[in-house]
């Protein structure tokens, strides 16, 4: 009977914990909600996880340490980990996950579609698993059966015909591939049909073929590692591919236990073809990088329409109105009425002030002085509008020596305009403070104010677009982001980028 796969899922907010289990109801699982590390803890005891799919950021106990505590106790059935996380991590963070378990990281908002495909493949490792494990049973079983085999075959002779196409009949009955090969020499003496027929090679050829003469040169050294511990524990596994006579690689998972019969020692195993496996984690790469560069593509198209825009409503609306104004000059000067010249003065006034506000919306759509003057002075324009319009201090601690590419500069820039919009809407900030610094190999951008701050909620939720757009932007440029905010402490935003 199929086992039906366990997954935990722990988040301290019980609106995403019930956003997890909508998406996940439908799976052929079983399913154990907790709402901290605690819970999860008291609610698995005894139980065999397939996978953990935990929140990074919770209270009294945090991801990475329900993690450690999770799989401490589990020497030989480790529980693959997928972090939830709302912030890109440096890579000391990133390295603290997956030395705490992680085998993956999922962004939020969560996407339905990667999170399924994530969870499929490890139900997929977790059903192999569990298949590999019937199959160890079943070699132990075959192994124990041929002994017996023999032993019997020695005292009753006249049944070795019957005896040998019963063990046939056997192995060519066992999924994958099976061999047996001596021990030390590594020399095949026993195989399926199955290995014959998906490498290739005829019955003369396998007999005596050594267990290096599968594996392309490259990976013969991870073999030799693999079989010490075969020497220590009596198995041995190993994923690798594994050369067809016709020089095709085929990815297999290797597993093998020691046999013995008088006084021989024997390596006796299976191969279970991963193929399939390996295509849908390239799929999931290959969507990945798909949508990466989608959103690259949306970024461009967006910033072209800006340009367009700017350039139709300078070229076109900015000369009429500069028409407009100079024939109210030359008409004001041969009206004698002087109600008729007061409200040509007030229209002039109101073109000059349509004028300025053209300037500055052809501004804000593409600040030219980017391209012209870098993305320092670009910065001291903008803040000092932000400043003089919002009644908030901006302080800039710019480091002029720095360079940065014009699409990249404009990249920074965005984000800057970004959080100075949420600043100005959301953050009641007095003061606002803006630092763009060279570290040893790389370039940090930092944005932060003395507002009431932003909750970890806020961060998380699905609807903070303007975070999310400032996280795609970063990522586009190659960047790391990180917000976070306290309560009457204000918020802070860290962009870190490579130097080169």
């Amino acid at each position: 009977m199929k086992q039906v796969p366990t997954l935990l899922i722990v988040d301290d907010t019980s609106e995403n914990l019930a956003l997890l289990a909508a998406i996940i109801g439908k799976m052929e699982v079983n399913l154990i909600q907790a709402i901290s590390g605690l819970d999860a803890l008291e609610k698995i005891k005894g139980v065999e996880l397939a996978l953990a799919i935990i929140d990074v950021q919770m209270p009294e106990m945090n991801g990475y340490e329900l993690a450690v505590k999770l799989n401490e106790s589990r020497f030989d059935d480790k529980v693959p980990v997928i972090f939830l996380t709302a912030n890109y991590f440096s890579e000391v963070e990133v390295t603290k996950g997956y030395g705490s378990g992680a085998v993956d990281y999922i962004f939020k908002p969560v996407n339905t579609q990667i999170l399924l495909s994530k969870i499929n493949v490890f139900l997929d490792l977790f059903n192999q698993k569990q298949t590999i494990i019937a199959y160890n049973r079943q070699l132990k079983k075959s192994a124990d059966e041929l002994k017996r085999t023999y032993d019997f075959l020695k005292k009753r002779e006249e049944k070795l015909q019957e005896e040998q196409l019963f063990t046939k009949a056997l192995l060519d009955s066992i999924p994958g591939i099976f061999y047996l090969y001596t021990y030390p020499e590594l020399r095949m003496v026993t195989w399926n049909k199955q290995h014959e027929t998906l490498f290739g090679f005829t019955a003369e050829e396998m007999h005596g073929r050594h267990v290096l003469d599968w594996h392309p040169p490259a990976s013969r050294k991870a073999v030799m590692e693999s079989l010490k511990d075969f020497v220590v524990v009596g198995q041995a596994a190993i994923e690798t591919q594994l050369l067809a006579k016709d020089g095709r690689l085929i990815p297999f998972l290797l597993t093998a236990v020691n046999f013995e019969s008088n006084d021989q020692k024997f390596l006796i195993g299976i191969g279970t073809d991963v193929t399939k496996k390996k295509k849908a984690e390239e799929e999931l790469k290959n969507s990945l990088d798909q949508l990466q560069q989608l959103s690259k593509y949306i970024d461009k198209v967006r910033e072209d329409e800006r340009v367009a825009i700017s350039r139709d409503l300078h070229d076109d609306l900015g000369q009429a109105l500069t028409a407009v104004k100079i024939d109210l000059g030359i008409i004001k000067h041969k009206v004698l009425d002087e109600e008729v010249v007061s409200r040509i003065n007030k229209v002039t006034t109101l073109v000059g002030d349509t004028i300025k506000t053209v300037q500055r919306i052809t501004s804000q759509l593409r600040p030219e002085i980017i391209d012209d003057l870098g993305l320092e002075a670009a910065i001291e324009w903008h803040t000092n509008e932000f400043a003089e319009r919002n009644g908030i201090k901006v302080t800039l601690e710019l480091d002029a020596s720095i360079t940065i590419s014009p699409d990249n500069s404009l990249t920074l820039f965005r984000i800057m305009q970004e959080s100075l919009t949420n600043i100005a809407r959301h953050a009641k900030a007095t003061w606002v403070k803006i630092k763009l610094v060279k570290m040893e190999d790389s370039i940090q951008f930092d944005i932060s104010d003395n507002g009431i701050g932003i909750t970890a909620n806020e961060i998380k939720s699905k609807k903070s677009f303007g975070i999310m757009s400032m996280k795609e932007r970063t990522a586009s440029i190659g960047g790391t982001f990180e917000i976070c905010g306290e309560n009457c402490m204000g918020t802070s935003i860290k962009i870190i980028l490579p130097s080169n």
